[in-house]
């Protein structure tokens, strides 16, 4: 039963990462190729490259000449928070297939070289766990770009009720692109947060085991030889764990090193998004009480929706990652918690080998060295959003009363 279970958790992940190499090859952000047969899985296909680069090219070309056209027209609202949103979303695109078509190698190299699914193979992974977390993913993934087209919808019905529906699908794929990068990563730290609680369950299963044979009577109970053999057993499996935990470190170090760009530009645009969807919902309620304009309160709430998914995608990156952060330090707790007293002197240099990576490799996920990703991050966003807002709100009254 356990097999078997195992078995449908790795072809979860197995269809979760084929969708998204699928959606990153479709959108021309992915210029590689899988080839089964070869030593390195992940090769750069000339023909892929190709329509890549006609990608970024048709991408930049159309959306260009949209905000170059919104500027001579006078068009470019930067106050409003769906417009900004939009622009902003567009140059993160624009950014990404630069930077995936100049480290495309380094991204085959990562991806060949991932020994995922043998690492799936040796541990039993929550099914509930990985359940939840693969419905975030796939919400994150599609659930936000319906909203969003939802409230682009609602938007264009408002102002433009003639046009058609296809322009909102228009103004709607610069979000799907821009993120396309973060959700992929946000995948992987989803399977491997469940890799590292099932090391940690493993772990304290063995934690559990040495304590028990440090007592009395166990000690009265086995023979030295037995307890020898065992010992010897449990060091093996300790070692197993080592080298799986080092191999997560080691690649979730180099990944984050290929995605840190696109998560830092995407944490700016929710920043700002938050930050003048805050302050366009003060604008709509300063014109109605200050200006005895009447509410516009579909704008507000279009607006609204647009601040609501920019704080969730900052929320959910950061409860991740903080969960990530966590098992991973209940890795050195269950370490610490071993009685050693009588163990066997290969078993203890195996557990204090594998105290000290984990002591030195100080599990963290800090973009480019910025900042690191926790729970942190979210007290950080706001505030630096009140921050931005007492500047813009003291300016807006200012010049409101000065009028007056």
């Amino acid at each position: 039963m356990t097999s078997a279970i195992d078995v449908t958790h790795r072809r979860m992940v197995k269809i979760l990462t084929i969708t998204l190499i699928v959606f990153m090859t479709v959108f021309g952000l992915l210029a590689n190729r899988y080839d089964s047969r070869s030593r390195q899985r992940f090769k750069l296909s000339k023909a892929y490259l190709a329509y890549a680069m006609l990608w970024a090219i048709a991408f930049t070309g159309i959306y260009g000449h949209q905000i170059y056209q919104d500027y001579v027209q006078g068009q470019l609202n930067l106050r409003d928070a769906v417009s900004l949103y939009g622009y902003m979303n567009i140059t993160v695109a624009v950014i990404n297939y630069v930077t995936q078509m100049i480290m495309n190698d380094a991204v085959a190299m990562t991806m060949s070289r991932v020994p995922l699914f043998e690492t799936l193979k040796m541990f039993h992974l929550d099914n509930a766990s990985l359940l939840l977390s693969i419905g975030m993913a796939m919400f994150k993934s599609v659930g936000f770009p319906l909203i969003l087209e939802t409230a682009f919808i609602l938007q264009q019905r408002r102002l433009e009720p003639d046009a058609s529906l296809i322009w909102t699908v228009y103004r709607l794929l610069p979000l799907i692109i821009s993120n396309l990068l973060n959700n992929c990563y946000f995948g992987a730290m989803i399977v491997v947060k469940e890799i590292v609680k099932a090391l940690n369950v493993r772990l304290e299963s063995q934690r559990q085991q040495v304590n028990l044979m440090q007592r009395e009577d166990q000690l009265k109970l086995n023979t030295p030889f037995y307890r020898m053999q065992k010992f010897y057993a449990l060091a093996d499996e300790l070692d197993k764990l080592a080298g799986r935990y080092m191999v997560i470190y080691v690649h979730c170090d180099k990944y984050l090193s290929l995605m840190s760009l696109s998560i830092i530009l995407s944490l700016i645009c929710h920043l700002l998004g938050i930050t003048v969807g805050f302050y366009s919902q003060y604008y709509a309620l300063a014109d109605t009480f200050i200006a005895d304009k009447p509410y516009d309160g579909l704008g507000a709430l279009i607006n609204f929706v647009f601040l609501l998914i920019s704080f969730t995608e900052i929320n959910m990156l950061a409860q991740l990652c903080n969960n990530l952060l966590v098992a991973t330090r209940r890795t050195a707790i269950i370490l610490q918690e071993m009685n050693l007293k009588h163990a066997d002197c290969r078993y203890r240099q195996a557990v204090h080998s594998f105290t000290l990576l984990v002591t030195v490799s100080k599990f963290q996920i800090k973009p480019m060295g910025l900042y690191e990703l926790d729970m942190q991050l979210i007290v950080n966003v706001f505030s630096a959003v009140f921050s931005f807002l007492l500047i813009l709100v003291q300016a807006d009254l200012s010049h409101r009363f000065r009028m007056y």
